[in-house]
């Protein structure tokens, strides 16, 4: 499967434009893809590897990945974000009666900077404040975004080498 959705020029989304819709088996080629995309400066910088090494590594990766999220968030809703019947990314969040926990949020490159992500995560919050839930996510160190998160009110709470571990207290919610 070759990923190649591009946005129109001068896109402006509006919450009609995406779709989101359950994750199927028949997802997982696109989401192998978008594993592969997300990930791909990462193994370039690996000298001595082919691209078929690469590839085969990423993919292994985002097999590891999917059981990962699939074991440990089990009742979690998986979705793909969709523009015009197309797939653009992927959404996954775990809720609790205490917290809502996005897990995963990833757009193709191509997608970067449309405001995508921040339509998506402002309609969480309001989700999360609705029922006074903490939302809570990691995210990678050195990642842009966490320029985003922090602008919607997300603080660190804990640290490892690799993650941040941030949250954004319920907000009281406004109808």
């Amino acid at each position: 499967m070759s990923v190649s959705s591009t946005p129109p020029q001068s896109l402006r989304l509006y919450p009609s434009d995406l779709v989101l819709r359950a994750q199927t088996t028949a997802d997982l080629d696109f989401l192998q893809d978008l594993f592969v995309t997300r990930r791909w400066a990462e193994v370039s910088a690996v000298p001595g590897w082919s691209d078929a090494q690469r590839r085969a590594l990423l993919h292994s990766q985002a097999q590891l990945q999917r059981q990962h999220y699939e074991k440990h968030y089990p009742s979690a809703d998986f979705q793909i974000v969709e523009y015009a019947g197309a797939p653009i990314g992927r959404l996954c969040v775990d809720r609790s009666a205490r917290e809502l926990r996005v897990v995963d949020i990833a757009l193709l490159p191509a997608w970067h900077g449309q405001g995508i992500g921040s339509e998506l995560l402002q309609s969480l919050l309001s989700q999360a404040d609705a029922q006074r839930q903490v939302c809570s996510l990691s995210v990678e160190q050195g990642s842009r975004a966490r320029r985003l998160y922090e602008r919607l009110g997300f603080e660190p709470c804990g640290e490892t080498s690799i993650h941040t571990q941030m949250r954004r207290p319920a907000r009281a919610h406004q109808e």
